[in-house]
């Protein structure tokens, strides 16, 4: 089956908005997501910003399978803090 214009994410529709009902747009690529865990850095993954044109609404999607840095490895610190120093690091303590 062909791909419509809508299923823009690896074959996926867009989110929408339920309030506004319309589709959200991205609104910054390669964010990073920080796991938390017991209010310390476990894992980080690369993902999109999505956000609603209307109300503003802002969504985070599009996580790549696996993290890409995780707190016992070499690099995890240096690749958190190039998501830092771009603005581009969501903390997710939930």
């Amino acid at each position: 089956m062909a791909k419509t214009k809508k299923q823009v994410i690896s074959g996926y529709h867009r989110p929408v908005c339920v309030k506004c009902k319309c589709e959200l747009h991205p609104e910054k690529n390669g964010v990073g997501v920080l796991d938390m865990a017991d209010e310390k850095p476990y894992e980080l993954y690369d993902a999109d910003l999505w956000k609603c044109p209307k109300c503003g609404m802002e969504v985070v999607g599009g996580f790549g399978y696996n993290p890409i840095s995780a707190h016992y490895e070499e690099d995890f610190h240096a690749v958190m803090n190039g998501y830092l120093s771009r603005d581009k690091l969501i903390r997710n303590t939930g």
